[in-house]
């Protein structure tokens, strides 16, 4: 949370007798007088997080949902409250309870990655078939250059014709903070002629691991780079973790890269209200947009 928001963040904690049960962070964004509860930039998921318990399941899913409740009845006021929950959290009943509501999105999950070899072999032909391909082009190399990371990264997004959606000063803070406390790894592929052909950022804890940033040069599309960087983040996540989370996208083509791998779709629950105020003025905005020909806000 620190290195994702610069600090700028808080959060609503329940704790009996000193022991946290569970607490709900939040990052804290001002904007043209409106307070923005959400989750940090380069965080996929955010949500409730709850101390593990040894209670039948039927009681802790009880137990949850009032601990739930008691979180959301802790935020200060708040115009927009947005996050994503992470995904095993199927219940967002306590959320609709207090005025919530919610839109699903997806990502994908290898949850198993104990056997590699069980893995490639429920690739699809066309993802084993790149990786091949790429193995006789590049060469993985594990690095600390963050500023080629950046480089690939935002030149992916150029070459779509669009700006990044990070500026590099946030790329730079979280991918060196979380290298410097040895939870996270950037790969490169790299040929013969020194060429970057793609590279990727990973970041991990004994439970998960995350394909978190990447970026390919489409000079060296071609060359399967992609495929091979993501099949050696795998190999590496089960070195450490047992769960690797591709991060998954709402972009069609992302998501059939990803499919590619055959992870299992994993649906998302985004969980969201707005203040009367912020719905009214984002009403009073769209009417202005759509005389206008502007596109609409979405809250």
């Amino acid at each position: 949370m620190n290195l994702t928001t610069a600090g700028n963040w808080d959060e609503a904690v329940v704790a009996n007798n000193d022991v946290v049960l569970a607490r709900l962070p939040y990052r804290i964004v001002r904007r043209y007088g409106a307070t923005i509860l959400t989750q940090p930039r380069l965080t996929p998921y955010a949500g409730p997080w709850f101390r593990p318990s040894s209670a039948k399941s039927s009681n802790q899913f009880s137990e949850r949902r009032r601990l739930t409740t008691e979180l959301l009845s802790q935020l200060p006021r708040f115009d927009l409250f947005s996050q994503n929950l992470w995904p095993a959290i199927s219940d967002w009943l306590p959320f609709y309870w207090a005025g919530y509501s919610q839109s699903t999105g997806y990502t994908n999950w290898l949850r198993d990655l104990s056997n590699p070899e069980v893995l490639w072999a429920n690739f699809l032909n066309d993802a084993r078939a790149k990786i091949v391909k790429a193995q006789q082009r590049v060469e993985v190399v594990v690095s600390n250059d963050v500023e080629r990371l950046c480089d690939l990264h935002e030149k992916s997004f150029a070459q779509q014709g669009t700006g990044a959606p990070r500026e590099r000063a946030l790329l730079r803070r979280v991918v060196e903070g979380a290298i410097s406390q040895g939870h996270a790894r950037i790969t490169l592929a790299v040929d013969g002629a020194s060429n970057v052909h793609a590279a990727t950022f990973v970041v991990f804890d004994e439970r998960s691991a995350h394909y978190l940033i990447s970026g390919t040069d489409a000079q060296h599309r071609a060359s399967g780079a992609a495929n091979l960087l993501v099949w050696d983040a795998i190999k590496f996540a089960a070195s450490k973790c047992a769960l690797f989370d591709f991060e998954g996208s709402m972009v069609e083509g992302i998501s059939r890269f990803f499919r590619a791998f055959n992870p299992e779709l994993m649906p998302v629950l985004h969980v969201y209200r707005t203040s009367r105020r912020a719905s009214f003025a984002a009403a009073l905005y769209n009417l202005g947009a759509a005389l206008l020909g502007r596109p609409a806000v979405r809250l």
